[in-house]
């Protein structure tokens, strides 16, 4: 008789910031979910969060990331989420794949390239799933669209275009540890392309700008534009704002010889504006939390289905993963040396 697949989990989540805070709205709506453990640098935010949200005392434990070995010593631990500062998730992944515990990992999982590639030769040799979050492959407009062109409906595929504009301006603390504009925003994008067309570039150039004075001090661009060319003579175009002044702008166009396929922002709600001035006026979501709701959850979801069966494998693959982070540090170099960088996996 097969062994019967768990259909409950325990879990633990270390970084309770934005994102944390997005995963832990979604974990405790989920019945089938148990959040055990809250892990932060600063504990008393955890406590905070799980009264706002009226959770009995008890049920979940808050403890600091000092004391996190007791996470990884609790066999009622199932998987760990990890959004804590990019520099911390190397340790947090190795630690839980040590322990036997599945992980969901805001992306990077490491910001090493090769110590990316030990961590997933790890969790494949000990059969645990290793996830690198990139919510954008969940949302039903841009899923839809990969979904259209891997059926043929736009014929061949002649460019793809991605606009991803940041509202609000980060706080330069953040900026400081962010690892930069290719590897904390582009990545995004350049997985998107790469997933729409189904295909890796050969070649990457891009030109950036620091607009403004403070994130130039930090050695960081606020505005970026990469071009990458594929070998089935594709080309991606990915543009990069630090600051968009009229809420978060998230865009995916893709043109064919067969037609054009787009999705924009939805609107922030159901209001629409009209004046002498203005008609039919709306404004995008205000930041990302609010325009990838439905693809957190999925996201979420997708996870969970791999763990107990019901999805065969995870969407996001030790490969894509390589080749995301290969790409954006091509693209990074590409910048800094002005010269288009031959892409080698």
């Amino acid at each position: 008789m097969a062994e019967k697949q768990k259909t409950t989990f325990g879990v633990a989540i270390f970084g309770i910031g934005r994102a944390g805070t997005i995963h832990f709205g979604n974990i405790i709506q989920r019945p089938r979910l148990h959040l055990r453990y809250i892990v932060d640098l600063f504990p008393e935010r955890g406590v905070e969060l799980l009264k706002k949200n009226f959770i009995p005392p008890g049920r979940t434990e808050v403890c600091s990331s000092s004391d996190c070995k007791k996470v990884f010593d609790d066999a009622s631990v199932d998987f760990v989420v990890v959004t804590t500062p990019t520099q911390e998730h190397e340790a947090i992944v190795r630690q839980a794949l040590d322990a036997g515990k599945a992980v969901f990992c805001e992306k990077p999982i490491s910001g090493n390239k090769d110590t990316t590639d030990q961590l997933y030769a790890k969790a494949e040799a000990c059969k645990i799933p290793l996830y690198c979050a990139f919510q954008r492959r969940f949302d039903p407009a841009m899923s839809r669209i990969r979904n259209e062109v891997e059926k043929g409906s736009l014929g061949k595929v002649h460019m793809v275009t991605t606009f991803s504009r940041d509202s609000p301006l980060p706080s330069l603390e953040y900026l400081k540890i962010s690892g930069g504009i290719f590897h904390d925003c582009g990545v995004h994008d350049l997985d998107m392309v790469c997933w729409v067309l189904n295909e890796t570039p050969d070649t990457v150039f891009s030109r950036a700008s620091a607009h403004d004075p403070n994130i130039k001090a930090i050695g960081d661009v606020d505005t970026v534009a990469i071009v990458l060319t594929f070998p089935s003579g594709a080309i991606g175009t990915v543009h990069l704002s630090r600051h968009s002044t009229y809420h978060y702008d998230q865009r995916l166009e893709v043109h064919g010889d067969r037609g054009m396929l787009s999705c924009g922002n939805p609107p922030a709600d159901s209001l629409v504006r009209f004046s002498s001035e203005v008609a039919g006026e709306t404004l995008p979501p205000f930041s990302f939390p609010q325009r990838y709701v439905v693809a957190y959850a999925a996201e979420l979801d997708h996870f969970v289905g791999v763990l107990s069966g019901e999805v065969d494998k995870l969407l996001v693959s030790r490969h894509d993963v390589r080749r995301v982070t290969t790409l954006a540090t091509a693209a990074e170099e590409s910048y800094n040396t002005q010269q288009p960088v031959a892409i080698k996996l």
